[in-house]
């Protein structure tokens, strides 16, 4: 019932309109002139309503562009953003293939490449999972580097991933030696983000600052490797040795990607895990 009346409405203004338009085009007297006078308000008042219509149309019309446009530049900032995406990990792995030649350079052994892929949140400062394995003739005890310096050594290995043991951990122990005294010892972790050179006697004249590297000695790890800046010295009454507390320059806290030194003949081992 209401679309009857609302069409009858529409037909009956449409009507009017074309009366009213009809009788402005001609020249007309008597009483059709009269008319043409009195509809003029009305037909004012519908050029308003008509200007208005037209108006939501052109509004309606350009919403409607605007959203296309909208969703076609959505669609192109999404393939963008994947382009970037694949850019920044080819640039990666290519920054990952010059810091192992630099690595190669500096150390004269094969260094690898690997991808950091898990860590442990109830051993944060303790081990880490990288993607190469026994596939990539890994084997334990190898040493792990970055360009800043050590993070560790392979502790176990599998076809397709290893766990790496920190630094930073108190179960692994690296003999040390102070670049500018040239005093040995052996670092290991606190378990507390830092390290502690031991064995470091107390007529030792360390400073905080001095530079502690791997010394080569009753490990694998080859020698000259940076671990860190001596951060503190302590002294004990009656004790033989200082305690050096390190900050090991790796920050492990972003620590994304790793090299593995593989000395000459460990690839061919079959003791692996």
């Amino acid at each position: 019932m209401k679309k009857k009346i609302l069409f009858i409405l529409i037909i009956a203004i449409v009507s009017f309109q074309l009366v009213v338009f009809s009788i402005q085009k001609h020249e007309v007297s008597g009483w059709l002139g009269n008319l043409r006078w009195a509809t003029v308000p009305f037909h004012r008042g519908w050029l308003v309503v008509q200007n208005g219509l037209d108006q939501v149309v052109s509004n309606f019309t350009s919403k409607r562009i605007l959203l296309e446009e909208n969703k076609s530049l959505q669609k192109e900032v999404g393939r963008l953003q994947n382009e970037l995406t694949i850019l920044t990990e080819q640039i990666r792995e290519l920054e990952m293939k010059f810091t192992a030649g630099a690595i190669e350079k500096q150390i004269p052994f094969d260094v690898v490449p690997s991808l950091v892929i898990g860590r442990d949140p109830y051993d944060w400062f303790g081990k880490l999972i990288i993607d190469k394995g026994t596939n990539d003739e890994i084997i334990p005890d190898l040493t792990v580097v970055t360009y800043q310096g050590l993070v560790g050594r392979v502790e176990q290995t599998y076809p397709n991933y290893s766990i790496v043991r920190l630094i930073l951990s108190s179960e692994i122990a690296t003999g040390a030696i102070l670049q500018r005294t040239r005093d040995l010892g052996v670092v290991e972790g606190n378990g507390r983000g830092l390290c502690v050179m031991r064995y470091v006697y107390r007529a030792s004249q360390v400073q905080v600052g001095d530079l502690a590297i791997t010394s080569g000695l009753g490990t694998s790890t080859p020698r000259g490797i940076v671990i860190g800046k001596v951060l503190d010295i302590k002294e004990s009454e009656g004790s033989l040795f200082k305690e050096v507390i390190v900050q090991t320059e790796c920050d492990f806290s972003l620590l994304d990607q790793v090299f593995i030194i593989r000395l000459p003949g460990t690839g061919d081992s079959d003791d692996v895990q």
